[in-house]
């Protein structure tokens, strides 16, 4: 993908968007949930999960 987002470091290696550097290739990301009030409480929204759960990479 040619999408990747500088700066972000994502290390979900099952998401469909996760690269092979540990970054992003979403292109855009969203970040919730709207009543967090912690780093806990948040998630990023764009999660997709690789197909039959596998690693995409």
């Amino acid at each position: 993908m040619d999408n990747e987002i500088k700066g972000i470091i994502c290390e979900v290696k099952n998401c469909k968007y996760h690269g092979q550097s540990n970054n992003c290739n979403a292109g855009h990301i969203k970040v919730g949930d709207t009543t967090a009030t912690s780093v806990a409480d948040t998630a990023c929204q764009t999660f997709e999960c690789c197909d039959n759960n596998q690693c995409c990479k």
